[in-house]
């Protein structure tokens, strides 16, 4: 492998990192209303300030041993689950996508998808604070690489959403409206995309269902966080999208 590429690896994991460092702190705050820029990081526990040597990603958790300095209460796992899973996303959209604005579009898709799945899976909230800035963020992205079809962000965005809504107004207490809005941004960032990414997290989100109800760990009527599936298939399909279709439709030959 080439020097330059090492070196833009390394610029890709340890941005991603960072990045991931940030979006466990909005992740945090955003649904509590607390800002996301004052005060500086804090320990959930005893809310002491964490010195920034404390504070850098990954390895202040390991270095901690997971645990707050000050009251040895345990620091949450999603803060380096976010931190790894954000490096992992920027270095794929590097591999897939290369330097190019598509990479700018991608990353920026991961990151948002990151954040609201780990607040639905909480809180089971997708906040319209996170969703709707970014659609416009994202068919403005689109619509610039898809200038010949500026159209299709929006029809597949609009087609994204109305096929949610109809599930919504079926079963509201299965689909939630924040749901049908991240379809929405699904759509319009990932253009044709969307249609694996949705059944992706449709397929996804059963399996996960039936293996709780098989484990007796939830009843079959008790709701369960789709957002973080509608997120798994976006990113998927974001990757490896057109290659599942170009399977399917193999498939109907």
């Amino acid at each position: 492998m080439e020097i330059y590429k090492v070196f833009l690896y390394i610029i890709f994991i340890t941005c991603g990192l960072t990045a991931g460092s940030f979006l466990g702190v909005v992740a945090y705050r955003l649904p509590r209303k607390i800002s996301i820029i004052k005060p500086r990081s804090f320990c959930p526990h005893c809310r002491k300030e964490i010195p920034f040597y404390d504070n850098i990603p990954v390895i202040s958790y390991i270095m901690l041993r997971g645990r707050c300095r000050f009251c040895k209460n345990k620091i949450p796992v999603n803060t380096l689950l976010i931190e790894l899973i954000t490096a992992i996303v920027f270095v794929l959209n590097y591999i897939f996508f290369g330097l190019s604005v598509k990479t700018i579009s991608g990353i920026i898709l991961c990151i948002v998808l990151i954040v609201i799945s780990f607040i639905d899976i909480e809180f089971q909230i997708i906040p319209n604070a996170i969703i709707l800035p970014f659609t416009i963020v994202g068919l403005a992205l689109s619509v610039f690489l898809n200038l010949e079809r500026w159209w299709m962000p929006l029809a597949f965005g609009a087609g994204a959403f109305l096929f949610m809504l109809i599930i919504h107004l079926i079963i509201p207490r299965g689909m939630g409206m924040g749901d049908v809005k991240l379809s929405l941004m699904a759509g319009v960032f990932l253009v044709r995309d969307v249609i694996p990414a949705l059944f992706l997290g449709f397929l996804t989100g059963a399996l996960y269902g039936v293996l709780l109800v098989i484990a007796r760990k939830r009843k079959l009527k008790q709701l369960v966080a789709f957002g973080p599936f509608i997120s798994l298939g976006s990113i998927i399909a974001l990757f490896w999208g057109n290659n599942i279709l170009k399977w399917y439709v193999s498939f109907l030959k």
